[in-house]
């Protein structure tokens, strides 16, 4: 099995129980009956949100006296996400932001701040120009020796939600060892635990010292892009804080954090974690004062983050990962899109404003016209 077939294991197994043991949960913990619950879900999931009961349940609208009607009716399903964001932006786009060798070439050639690629591992007949392709366990050997004394962090091409991810901890002549697993051959490496995926592999990154206790592998900035002809806007702004064992900060991983920022001044506002219900924490759960941090360089990120929206503009809908590193800010990953239910998870409100959705209605969306189909989505 390769590393991405057990991430994906991983990401299923995290889901939550059925609709039945959801509702149970909600009643028991509301005091309020099953079935005015369930009522009152439906008629959530007919209107323009379309939330499922796992949204429903863990952004905790089963509570009647935390949101007005007004802060429900902001609340949307990652349902959504792809016929929303497929309306907003140019498709034809889709493969530069998400292949990420072509998002980094123009990032980099933009002047955009991105991570150092050393190599690919990759069997299929794919160039990469400029860039060492990885296929036999020489060519592996080769590059494991050049980068003895650093680790390497390891990323589908095509990724998505860090499902794959892993660190090149050390090496020697004959094994590899990555974080969490065994010491493995050069040759069980390639052929079982990386497989046929395509692999971008990066020196790795460092978080900046002002937050780098907070978090125990690389944390990210997610900002949320609307791009219009008169500028870039970001309505919400968070930071995803890996937490134990975890080398990645998708928040579908076990105890990972999210914190939303303000926009304007870089501060944390909340320190979220997920579970049933959004846990909403006063600090960092073992080490005290990220709540109300300020982020460093927060100005040249979002300088950053305006240049690398507009250089992928037909992608009207994005959201960038950018690292804080103790040299500034670098864009990790541009998404096509982005969730929405992770704004939600860490801000505790609907993402739908009235700004948001006048935008997304720019585009064409029609939130009163029921969709033909529900596409399930794998958060970013």
């Amino acid at each position: 099995m390769t590393v991405a077939d057990r991430d994906q294991a991983d990401y299923l197994s995290a889901k939550d129980g059925s609709y039945k043991d959801l509702l149970i949960h909600a009643a028991k913990n509301s005091g309020r009956p099953v079935l005015r619950i369930h009522r009152e879900f439906r008629q959530m999931a007919k209107s323009h949100s379309r939330l499922n009961m796992v949204e429903y349940v863990r952004n905790g609208l089963y509570d009647i006296d935390r949101f007005s009607q007004e802060e429900r009716d902001c609340f949307i399903s990652n349902d959504l996400h792809w016929p929303i964001t497929h309306q907003c932006c140019n498709k034809g786009w889709t493969s530069a932001a998400e292949d990420k060798i072509l998002a980094a070439t123009l990032l980099n050639a933009g002047g955009v701040p991105v991570p150092e690629t050393v190599a690919v591992f990759d069997k299929s007949s794919r160039i990469y120009p400029g860039l060492t392709k990885i296929a036999s366990v020489e060519a592996l050997r080769d590059l494991l020796q050049t980068y003895s004394s650093e680790p390497l962090f390891c990323k589908i091409v095509d990724g998505m939600v860090s499902l794959g991810a892993f660190r090149i901890e050390s090496s020697d002549a004959t094994e590899i060892v990555c974080s969490g697993h065994p010491p493995m051959s050069h040759e069980h490496f390639l052929s079982e635990f990386v497989g046929n995926s395509a692999y971008v592999v990066q020196r790795e990154l460092r978080n900046h010292s002002r937050f780098e206790k907070y978090a125990t592998a690389l944390g990210t900035v997610r900002m949320v892009n609307m791009v219009t002809d008169s500028g870039v806007n970001c309505p919400i702004a968070l930071i995803k804080l890996p937490q134990g064992n975890n080398i990645a900060d998708a928040f579908w991983r076990p105890g990972n954090l999210a914190c939303e920022i303000d926009v304007e001044t870089g501060c944390i506002r909340t320190v979220t974690r997920r579970g049933t219900d959004m846990e909403f924490l006063d600090d960092h759960p073992d080490i005290p004062d990220l709540m109300g941090l300020e982020l460093p360089f927060w100005s040249g990120l979002r300088d950053i983050n305006e240049r690398a929206a507009n250089i992928f503009a037909p992608v009207r809908y994005q959201s960038t990962d950018i690292a804080i590193t103790e040299d500034g800010p670098v864009v990790v990953e541009l998404n096509y899109g982005g969730s929405f239910d992770l704004p939600q998870y860490a801000s505790g409100r609907g993402m739908l404003t009235p700004e948001v959705r006048s935008f997304f209605e720019s585009c064409g969306v029609n939130f009163n016209r029921k969709p033909k189909r529900r596409l399930p989505f794998i958060g970013r």
